[in-house]
């Protein structure tokens, strides 16, 4: 069994989950919308003896930058921030803490002689070369560095996003709507996969459905990255 954590972009709300699209039907996802790095060490060490498995795949990281962008997205975002911290979701202070914190989260991984696999944190926007899209380079650089260090699958899946959307001629602007609740419509929306597709192109988005959350495009071309590695590899 291989256990798929992560955020939205795992879970698949809004947009689609890669999970969706791995031809090994032997996984389980446990994603989780609105979930940072330190939200998610707790959910796995919480269950990591309960339900044995010896394959972790992790997608996490999106929502340490992100979450942070939107505070200052709207009044309306702030609050939903504010709100999601309160739960538990509690951001990382910077590109180093999140370093150490996944360093030693993924080393207690392999202490359990857990096979680990780590996936990039995808473009925040369609324009590779925004403020926020280099903040989120500064960071897998980070995610780069400890799947280099500790030989662990690692899944580029951000640069296989920048060769799609770099030979794109021309660049959509569109990102999170200010209304959180805008997204909570695309949730409901993209449950149906065309209106994932529809909404795509209403807004010349190659990737995403929103700037963000995978359409049909970005989960296949993420589930055949996993795929080509076999998940069973163990290098990165």
């Amino acid at each position: 069994m291989i256990y798929c954590y992560g955020d939205s972009i795992t879970k698949g709300t809004p947009g689609l989950s890669y999970t969706k699209y791995i031809k090994n039907k032997k996984i389980k996802n446990f994603g989780l919308g609105g979930d940072t790095l330190q939200g998610l060490i707790k959910r796995v060490y919480l269950t990591i003896d309960k339900r044995p498995t010896d394959h972790y795949i992790i997608q996490i990281g999106t929502n340490d930058v992100l979450l942070r962008f939107l505070k200052n997205h709207s009044n309306s975002w702030r609050m939903t921030v504010n709100r999601l911290v309160k739960r538990g979701r509690f951001l990382c202070d910077d590109a180093q803490h999140f370093y150490c914190l996944y360093k030693d989260f993924v080393e207690g991984l392999l202490n359990k002689e857990k096979q680990v696999t780590l996936i990039t944190i995808p473009c925040l926007g369609e324009n590779v070369d925004s403020p926020l899209n280099q903040i989120v380079n500064q960071y897998n650089t980070k995610i780069l560095t400890i799947a280099r260090d500790h030989a662990v699958d690692l899944i580029d899946f951000n640069a296989w996003q920048k060769n799609i959307l770099k030979s794109n001629p021309s660049v959509s602007a569109y990102f999170i709507s200010r209304n959180p609740f805008h997204m909570v419509l695309d949730s409901l929306l993209t449950l149906c996969p065309v209106f994932s597709k529809y909404l795509s192109k209403k807004r010349g988005l190659l990737t995403t459905v929103d700037g963000c959350h995978l359409n049909k495009v970005g989960a296949e071309g993420l589930a055949k990255l996993l795929s080509f590695k076999k998940v069973t590899t163990g290098t990165v």
